[in-house]
């Protein structure tokens, strides 16, 4: 199995260095993105702080990146979603994942401190943040919505999530991300002595695994599908999110059998080019390029790095090791032959967008270290037992 090279090792760590590192106008705080334009953006910090770790960084600037966003919660305790950029993607909320920042923290530092500060003053500001995707009265049957194809992350995905202001998707990837952060957040709550908020927020995400177990899963495709909360009928279009719901623990045993033998495996859906894109083969907006009215970067026969990390993770949690060692040698050997780019053409294997990227990109130079290893940062359960060992 391949490997990173010191050289990449050094080259990489020399370009994040140089060129990732930017400073807040609003709060003067420094913090991290992968972007030259300088957003700061909610789930590539996720990703990203796995990198730094990786490198032999310092949590600091994943701190800092939490705190951004939590200062510009407003009272309602909505977040926007990327630290500058036009009206209607600010009026979308964070997507969830500061909790499992927070995790990947402790399991650095083993001490969430910044969360206890100033009477809890960040911890109840990510509380409030989490509950407003929960809590949501629009919400169907308790699954959490998208206001549009860009608030997924997968901007050009319309044909399942819309456009600005569209708020109707109920994405199987969104539910999942939240079940993620539910457990995520009940551990913090946990460390950091709340019991009643983490039995709370253990509830939610059992309510929450169980509204996408009831409402999404299609017994005939044997997939699961996005669901429309206006109609509450299934989006059928099928795309890498929904293997979001293996990286959850989401799906029994059976049903990721189906999502991976009869979709993940099938040349005719996901097993493409370079696997695995953002959109089937299936489907008819499969393109490597834009459709007309497109708006953002393109997630249709792209392959997109981030995807195919929790793709190879939740691949591992259900036993299918060999599948996921190839997808992370393949990933690593693409990347290192074709460069650091945003993403890829999955057809054509060429890169697209940023040249160079410095941002979740390089999770692929990782990949086959954790394939050989085992090792998974995003493994929550890892900060319980390492609240158990700090606290025998």
């Amino acid at each position: 199995m391949s490997f990173m090279s010191c050289e990449d090792f050094i080259r990489i760590n020399e370009m994040m260095k140089q060129k990732g590192v930017f400073t807040d106008a609003v709060t003067g705080k420094p913090y991290y993105t992968g972007y030259e334009y300088a957003t700061l953006y909610d789930w590539d910090q996720y990703f990203e702080t796995i990198v730094q770790l990786y490198l032999g960084w310092t949590t600091f600037y994943a701190r800092s990146g939490i705190e951004i966003f939590l200062d510009l919660q407003k009272e309602n305790g909505h977040i926007q979603r990327s630290s500058k950029g036009g009206e209607e993607q600010l009026s979308e909320h964070v997507k969830p994942f500061l909790a499992q920042i927070s995790l990947l923290i402790y399991n650095r530092d083993g001490t969430l401190d910044f969360l206890r500060e100033n009477d809890f003053y960040y911890y109840n500001r990510m509380k409030k943040y989490l509950l407003y995707w929960l809590c949501n009265p629009q919400n169907y049957k308790g699954l959490a919505y998208w206001d549009s194809a860009p608030h997924t992350g997968m901007d050009n995905q319309h044909e399942r999530a819309g456009y600005w202001y569209d708020s109707f998707c109920c994405g199987v990837d969104l539910n999942s991300y939240l079940v993620r952060e539910c457990e995520a957040f009940s551990l913090v709550a946990h460390i950091l002595g709340r019991e009643e908020d983490a039995r709370a927020l253990k509830g939610y995400a059992r309510e929450l695994r169980d509204a996408v177990l009831k409402y999404m899963w299609d017994s005939d495709d044997k997939i699961f599908y996005d669901i429309d909360r206006r109609t509450g009928e299934k989006i059928k279009v099928r795309y890498i999110g929904v293997f979001a719901s293996m990286w959850a623990g989401i799906a029994d045993q059976e049903m990721a059998r189906h999502l991976v033998e009869d979709y993940l495996m099938n040349p005719n859906e996901f097993n493409r080019g370079f696997v695995y894109p953002a959109l089937s083969a299936s489907e008819p907006g499969y393109s490597e390029e834009y459709l007309p009215g497109d708006l953002g970067c393109s997630w249709r026969a792209n392959t997109w790095i981030p995807t195919n990390y929790y793709v190879f993770q939740g691949l591992r949690k259900y036993g299918y090791s060999e599948l996921a060692r190839r997808l992370a040698e393949e990933t690593y050997e693409n990347v290192k032959k074709i460069g650091d780019r945003e993403y890829y053409a999955t057809e054509s294997k060429r890169g697209c967008g940023l040249d160079p990227f410095w941002g979740w990109s390089l999770l692929a130079y990782f990949m086959p270290y954790e394939a050989e290893t085992g090792y998974d940062p995003t493994e929550l359960a890892a900060a319980e037992n390492r609240h158990v060992l700090l606290n025998e």
